[in-house]
Order: structure tokens, then C-alpha cells, then sequence
């Protein structure tokens, strides 16, 4: 039926085309003479929820959830003049347009990349623009905006020397939001390292931010932004993000670390220690019962064992070649019976970055025994019913992130389609850029405030 009803419409097609072939042509040579400009837009609000990006009132396609650090390609549009929205998407599917910028002119053979920046209580648009002249294949071209709100001017060096001075400063005393008439800049392709100080500040000591060596191909036309480091293990104030018209990738600073924390959810099972190749790593000792504790590592890949506390047998859990990237945040849940010889670990990739109109609850099915439950949750003292049944059909190991308005909630563990409540947490207060996590053991449903 599908393919019947494709040739009736393609026949149709060629006939109305056969018919008023002339102004057929004529639309298609208007719409190709038809200038166009190109945009960009970029999420580089740390506390921000994710966002739609509207413009003339239609979602953009492909940028219907952008999470911060995220952006789009470089989009070609009509020239002319446009509306542009940044819409929050909220707890409970609520949504707030938290940028409106209307009328913004886009030139012919123009490029434009527009910036939702500052702390989502001041967030605000910043739009830059440069001709669409791509360098030649022997250099690249590079604009900057420094978008960390709560850092003042810095000094931008550009250089394979192995120590910096005043003069490697490629960019002087660039201001928040600033739009620096000297960028953007061309240079010569080849490998550069990008190191940033507090203006003024030239000396290695000074360096809060430092690439590495990279290699810069030729041709690349690139849109660089340094925003606050909200990520794990966080070293340096700021992340840059690389644009480069096809992606936005994060380029960390060399000595960043990654997160890892470990919970406890074996009831039979006393205090442990995590070990690192046999020795324990200082900061994940002693972890009680229905706790969770924290530290950031250097990043690599560990071999990882856990064993009650103070003893090197017997191994509880075993996890050989367990890799921490830097910037990364993890969460190991220890989960299983003891005495059954079924514990094991449960590895979550975690996202611990605040969002400042909700909070995150992280939940885990922690519960060896439990079978399958549903989650819920309701204002406190409202009592549980179908209606409050916020995740459905959880199986043990599973997790999922829930994004709650502030307020005070009573949640429960209960039997899979029922309202046979087996575990409570009442009168937990939430609120906006709060991020916890809540693990149902055997015994109770543990509730750990990350932020």
C-alpha cells in the first residue's frame, strides 16, 4: 500500500511539474538567489536546565534538548531578520522562555553565534558575528569569547614554549561577554597550546588553565569559549569548548580529575574499604551501611577491589581495569547479599552538575530482595496512589534521574502495580540546585544530599 500510494503522489508530482514547468523554474532560481546567513547557538549557562532553541517560533531541528556545554552546528538560514527564543524545560514538563531576542538582523555571507551566558537568575544572550570566509588550508581561524561570569579579565596565551611571558599573549585583558574588536584572529595551522592567566599575570604560577599541545588542522574555522568548570574532579575554573561547525567539543585543562563515589547498599555486609591494587584509596575507607562517600582521582584505569574494612580478604566485589576519564563523575553502588555470595557492583555515570530551577534526584533499586517496584512520590502527607507512581516497573540494579520542583516529598518503594508500600522516606526537602540521590536497600530507602 505504501509503495502504491508513493507513485500515485510522484506521478501526481511530475504531472503538476509538467504543467507549470516554467514557474517551477522561476521558484527554484528565486530560492537559490535567496541570501543566507549562518548560525550557531551554544548552551553556556552552568546552573541552567537543559533548553529548546526556537526561532520564528518553531523548535530548530535537532536542538530540542541542549544540555549545558552543548551546541549546534553551524545552521545556514534565510537571511533577514529573525526571533530567536532559549526555552527552559522545566521539572514536571513546565517550560520558561529564559531568552527572547527578537528581530536579530542576520547579514548575507555572515556568521553568527549567539550565547545563552551568566547564572540562570541573570542569563542573557551574547551574540557574536564574523564573515562566513573560510581560512585557506595552510591556517586557521579562531574567535573567542570569555563567558565565565564570576572571573574578570584574563590574558590569553598562545604558544609551544614550555614557560610563558608578556610576550605570548595572544589576547589581553578579554572581559566577561566582551567582543574584542582584534578577533577573531588568523594563524598559521600547526600545534599550539592554549595556557590562560588573570590579566596581567604572566608567569607560569599564574596559569589557571592550560590546554596542553594540540594540533590545528588547516582550514579549521574555530569558535572557542571558556565557561565554568562544573565538571568532576573540577582543577581549573574554566572548560573550553571547541566549535568547530560541525560539533562543540570540551577541551579540559591537562591536570583536571574525575569523581568517583562509591555507596554502600549490603545489609549484611559491615563497613569496607575500596583498594587500588591491593592498597586503600585514602578517602574511601570505612564506608558504612547505606552511605555514600566521595573523592576525586587522577584519571586512569584502576583495578579495584572491595573488602571489609581494615582486612584484605575476603574480596567482596572485584573490578579489574575500571576506567575514570578526567572531568567524569561515577558512582559504584556495592549491592548483592553477603552471605549468598551475589555482590556485586552496580557502575552509574553520573551527572552531579546543579541546575538552579530544580533539583536532581538521582533513585536506585539497590534492593536485592525486593523484586519489581514502582517509585513514588508525592507532596508530603498527600499519601501514594496510582497517580503517584513516578518511575514504574523498576528492576533491581536499574536508576534513573528525576527532575523535582522544590518542596517537601514523602517517596516509597511499593510493590509493582500496587500501592503496597515496602519502604518510605517522608518530609525530604528539596530545592532548586539540590542534587541527591536516593538507594532503596532492604532496609530503607537512603537518602545521600549530594549539593
Amino acid at each position: 500500500m505504501k509503495k502504491t500510494t508513493l507513485t500515485l503522489l510522484t506521478t501526481a508530482a511530475l504531472i503538476l511539474n509538467g504543467c507549470d514547468s516554467d514557474s517551477h523554474d522561476e521558484n527554484e532560481t528565486k530560492q537559490a538567489e535567496m541570501p543566507t546567513s549562518q548560525l550557531r547557538v551554544t548552551h553556556a549557562s552552568a546552573d541552567a536546565p537543559l533548553v529548546s532553541i526556537l526561532m520564528d517560533g518553531d523548535v530548530v531541528s535537532g536542538l530540542s534538548n541542549v544540555d549545558y556545554q552543548q551546541g549546534s552546528p553551524l545552521l545556514t538560514v534565510n537571511s533577514g531578520s529573525h526571533d530567536l527564543i532559549v526555552r527552559g524545560l522545566l521539572a514536571n514538563d513546565a517550560t520558561a522562555d529564559v531568552i527572547t531576542a527578537n528581530a536579530v538582523n542576520l547579514a548575507p555571507d555572515m556568521q553568527y553565534d549567539v550565547f545563552a551566558v551568566n547564572n540562570v537568575n541573570a542569563i542573557e544572550p551574547v551574540i557574536l558575528s564574523r564573515s562566513n570566509e573560510a581560512p585557506d588550508d595552510q591556517s586557521i581561524r579562531v574567535d573567542v569569547l570569555h563567558g565565565h561570569p564570576n572571573v574578570g579579565g584574563v590574558d590569553i596565551h598562545v604558544t609551544t614554549d614550555p614557560s610563558i611571558s608578556a610576550d605570548t599573549i595572544a589576547v589581553s585583558d578579554l572581559t566577561f561577554k566582551e567582543d574584542d574588536a582584534n578577533l577573531p584572529v588568523t594563524l598559521p595551522a600547526g600545534e599550539y597550546r592554549i595556557r590562560i592567566t588573570l590579566a596581567g599575570n604572566s608567569t607560569d604560577a599564574d596559569v589557571v588553565y592550560d590546554s596542553g599541545n594540540i594540533a590545528l588542522d588547516g582550514g579549521s574555522d574555530l569558535m572557542v569559549t571558556a565557561v565554568p568548570n562544573v565538571s568532576g574532579g573540577a582543577v581549573s575554573p574554566v572548560n573550553l569548548l571547541v566549535a568547530d561547525g560541525s560539533t562543540v567539543n570540551v577541551l579540559r585543562n591537562t591536570g583536571e580529575n574525575s569523581t568517583v563515589r562509591v555507596g554502600h547498599a549490603v545489609a549484611d555486609l559491615g563497613d569496607v574499604d575500596i583498594r587500588a591494587s591491593g592498597n586503600v584509596v585514602s578517602g574511601l575507607d570505612s564506608i558504612s551501611y547505606e552511605t555514600i562517600k566521595s573523592l576525586d582521582l587522577a584519571p586512569n584505569t584502576y583495578d579495584l577491589t572491595v573488602t571489609p574494612s581494615g582486612s584484605t580478604t575476603p574480596e567482596a566485589i572485584k573490578a579489574p581495569g575500571t576506567p575514570f576519564a578526567a572531568g567524569s563523575e561515577t558512582t559504584i553502588f556495592a549491592v548483592g547479599q553477603f552471605a549468598a555470595q551475589s555482590i556485586e557492583p552496580v557502575i552509574i555515570e553520573d551527572d552531579l552538575r546543579s541546575v538552579a530551577t530544580y533539583a536532581k534526584l538521582r533513585v536506585v533499586h539497590a534492593n536485592p530482595i525486593a523484586g519489581t517496584v514502582d517509585i513514588h512520590a508525592a507532596p508530603t502527607g498527600t499519601g501514594f496512589s496510582a497517580d503517584t507512581a513516578v518511575l514504574q516497573n523498576v528492576n533491581f540494579k536499574d536508576s534513573a534521574v528525576l527532575n523535582v520542583g522544590e518542596g517537601n516529598y514523602d517517596f516509597a518503594v511499593a510493590e509493582a502495580g500496587t500501592t503496597n508500600v515496602l519502604l518510605t522516606a517522608t518530609n525530604v526537602a528539596l530545592a532548586g540546585g539540590n542534587v541527591a540521590t536516593a538507594f532503596a536497600t532492604e532496609n530503607a530507602i537512603a537518602l545521600n544530599v549530594d549539593k
